[in-house]
């Protein structure tokens, strides 16, 4: 089971990363985002941010990913399912981002249509969910009892709380003419404050819902280090 327990560290790690990621650009921002503010300073907190550790934080995660299913064979039936699930998921959400975000975001900035650019925002947050749901299914059947239930909160709150976060700016969005290589593209503007409105309970959601995942795998790598059993032997 030392894989998984790798796996369990790696995730860990994973969820680690993001937090300091989305902490330390709220705290840079001071709650408030603003792509224009963001575009003229390429060197800004939450840019090096996203571009040094979000690379870390997806590695980890497929590191993660892939360590339990490894072991996932020892642990039972339905931890083999939803391990594949999960990678299944991962999948989906990869595909979802670069063969939908990714191209449906550059046609819309080409145009100058807004409506494509916030439809690929929606594929983006969309599949958002299937990231919060891969720790969920990883986790699941290695738990009982107490942190079976925190592990449920902390699906949820995720899932509620940063899926309200993404998807509320949305409606929002505009586009500003840039000029390019003597061609004009068209940036997308966001002008957010998530100090006010239903942000604050929805950021809240979101980082308890983190927080309680970080809690869940951290009791389940203790448990695997310590005990060197099958997790579905937990005395929890």
């Amino acid at each position: 089971m030392k894989r998984t327990a790798w796996g369990l560290l790696a995730m860990s790690l994973s969820f680690l990363l993001g937090t300091i990621i989305a902490l330390g650009s709220m705290v840079a921002m001071r709650g408030k985002l603003d792509t224009a503010t963001l575009t003229g300073q390429p060197l800004s907190v939450p840019t090096l941010l996203v571009s040094c550790l979000a690379p870390f934080a997806i590695l980890l995660e497929i590191v993660a990913i892939i360590l339990i299913v490894l072991d996932s064979r020892q642990v039972g039936r339905l931890h083999h399912r939803l391990s594949w699930v999960a990678v299944v998921f991962f999948v989906l959400w990869a595909i979802a981002n670069l063969g939908g975000f990714l191209p449906l975001s550059l046609l819309g900035v080409q145009r100058g249509e807004v409506s494509i650019v916030k439809l690929a925002q929606m594929i983006k947050a969309g599949a958002a969910i299937l990231q919060y749901l891969i720790p969920f299914l990883l986790a699941f059947s290695l738990t009982r009892k107490v942190p079976r239930v925190l592990l449920w909160f902390a699906v949820v709150l995720t899932t509620v709380g940063n899926f309200g976060v993404i998807t509320l700016p949305i409606g929002g969005l505009t586009l500003q003419p840039v000029e390019s290589f003597g061609q004009t593209m068209y940036a997308p503007q966001f002008a957010v404050d998530y100090t006010t409105g239903p942000y604050p309970i929805l950021l809240a959601l979101g980082y308890t819902g983190g927080a309680l995942y970080m809690l869940v795998y951290a009791l389940l790598t203790w448990q695997v280090w310590r005990g060197g059993n099958y997790p579905n032997q937990s005395p929890f």
